[in-house]
């Protein structure tokens, strides 16, 4: 995780800087770094390529850099956040136009913010209030993949009028 948190402190950019990869960060950089990785090991030739491991990839990079800002929100201003879960949701419509499981594109996505923002890995609390973070947590991570399913959706339509339009010679 070093590489990923030298880079946030040299950009100057939160969350995964290397104090805050100290500072329970890494319950959100470690699965998605662990993807990372497996991803980009298919491109070598003793391990076997994932369909769509490119598309992938960036969809994972654009993940990371929407989790700091979502994890910043209420400093940028919910205008900002909003504006970047429509970049989302275009950025995934545009990716899902090239990819063979754009389900599985769209919510590897949102997968470093549903990492980052479900605490309960991190101290188990007691049972009744269990259900209440939970609750809570479930409806913060909602905006972000209602806006990464919009995409989905979108991307998967023009993929479907883009197959249907007749070629011209």
């Amino acid at each position: 995780m070093w590489p990923l948190g030298y880079a946030y402190a040299a950009l100057g950019w939160p969350t995964f800087h290397l104090c805050g990869l100290m500072h329970g960060t890494f319950v959100a950089a470690w699965p998605t770094l662990s993807i990372l990785a497996f991803l980009a090991l298919g491109y070598l030739p003793l391990f076997p390529r994932i369909d769509d491991a490119a598309l992938l990839i960036a969809g994972l990079v654009w993940g990371l850099l929407l989790a700091t800002a979502f994890n910043i929100r209420h400093a940028l201003g919910f205008e900002i956040a909003y504006g970047l879960f429509s970049a989302t949701a275009v950025i995934v419509a545009v990716l899902c136009i090239f990819a063979k499981h754009r389900l599985r594109l769209a919510l590897l996505v949102v997968s470093p913010l549903v990492f980052l923002n479900l605490d309960l890995l991190l101290a188990p609390p007691a049972l009744e209030q269990l259900v209440s973070r939970a609750i809570f947590d479930l409806k913060q991570l909602l905006p972000p993949v209602a806006f990464s399913l919009a995409g989905y959706v979108l991307g998967s339509l023009a993929r479907v009028v883009i197959k249907r339009s007749p070629r011209t010679a």
